[in-house]
């Protein structure tokens, strides 16, 4: 008899429990959270030019035949991959057995359109199963030409020779950005279009990238 009376204690108060994650998750007047990162899977270390903007939306894709609705966006600045972002909304704005994906684009200071994410990315926005974080790679739709704002590179070194290449090319635009093996022979001339990545025999950046 006690057997039992202790099982049925333990039922309750599991319910219990369940119960209250699940109100905690879906009071209407409390906003509930999807966490991420946004990621560029063909060059994760890349940067991009200073002034662009990330826009995350939660979208209703219920319905097929028509636009998605947007029920919430995050718009924050964005310089390089990976990038977390948190959005935000309220639980009366989903619609029970609809279909929900967040919609991410990346744009400059001239609103061109540089990154999206061509796949839907499906989210469960409430209940115990919903969506807590998720990865949303993108791709490039449009390869611009940062404007030029420094002349160093220190956080390279240690990195692979190749990753700083392209992260460089990707923040000047320059085409002349080439590694060297450490201890090579060097022209002594400076130029302003050229960054040379000094390497270790194991493509590792050994010391500054500088524009010259």
């Amino acid at each position: 008899m006690n057997t039992l009376r202790m099982l049925c204690l333990l039922i309750a108060t599991i319910s219990m429990l369940v119960l209250n994650s699940v109100a905690l998750t879906c009071k209407d007047g409390q906003k509930v959270f999807i966490r991420g990162s946004i990621t560029f899977p063909d060059s994760p270390k890349t940067v991009i030019e200073s002034d662009a903007k990330l826009t995350v939306e939660l979208q209703d894709i219920a319905h097929a035949d028509a636009a998605a609705k947007v029920i919430t966006k995050v718009v924050d600045d964005i310089a390089e991959f990976p990038k977390e972002f948190t959005i935000k909304f309220l639980p009366l704005q989903i619609t029970e057995g609809h279909r929900y994906s967040l919609s991410v684009s990346i744009r400059n200071k001239k609103n061109e359109l540089l990154y999206i994410n061509d796949v839907i990315a499906q989210v469960i926005p409430l209940g115990t199963g919903r969506t807590k974080y998720i990865d949303v790679p993108v791709i490039l739709i449009k390869k611009t030409t940062p404007s030029v704002s420094k002349q160093q590179w220190p956080e390279l070194v240690g990195e692979k020779g190749e990753d700083a290449v392209k992260i460089i090319k990707q923040e000047t635009g320059f085409t002349n950005v080439v590694t060297i093996q450490e201890g090579s022979p060097m022209t002594m001339d400076f130029r302003t279009d050229r960054v040379r990545v000094i390497i270790t025999d194991k493509d590792i950046v050994a010391s500054t990238p500088t524009i010259g």
